[in-house]
């Protein structure tokens, strides 16, 4: 006899929405993507390795793109990192956390944030440097 946590029946509404969303999303495929039933949510990481800054602020904008009430946060890891954070809700109700991060070099002209800071930010400000990236000032 098992004692499920979460009754199957959540495991698998959560699995159809990830699928369908995933399937539904003109981005490139999840490198990792979790299910978390007890909190009614999905974590997605693009596979967006190899990729430029700005592609990968493009596609966490298109992942996110269909999401409502979105929240996001980035953060200057010690490691040297600009790891980005976008939270929103789905279909079903499903949170949907979507991140990926890019060396925090590139971007330190226009987001000042010291090693181990955390700050919030708004699709619009990562729309905003993902354009100024692409003009070429990012050295």
């Amino acid at each position: 006899m098992t004692a499920a946590l979460v009754p199957l029946t959540g495991v698998a509404k959560l699995a159809a929405v990830a699928v369908t969303y995933v399937r539904d999303t003109p981005a490139p495929e999840p490198c990792y993507l979790a299910l978390n039933p007890g909190s009614h949510a999905v974590e997605i990481q693009p596979d967006v390795r190899q990729a430029t800054p700005v592609t990968v602020l493009g596609t966490l904008l298109v992942w996110t793109h269909r999401l409502t009430g979105i929240n996001g946060d980035w953060w200057h890891t010690p490691g040297g990192e600009l790891h980005i954070t976008l939270t929103g809700r789905g279909p079903s109700g499903v949170r949907f956390l979507v991140y990926s991060s890019f060396p925090y070099r590139v971007a330190r002209r226009h987001v000042a944030l010291a090693a181990g800071a955390r700050e919030s930010v708004t699709p619009d400000e990562l729309y905003r440097l993902a354009l100024e990236l692409r003009k070429g000032h990012t050295k």
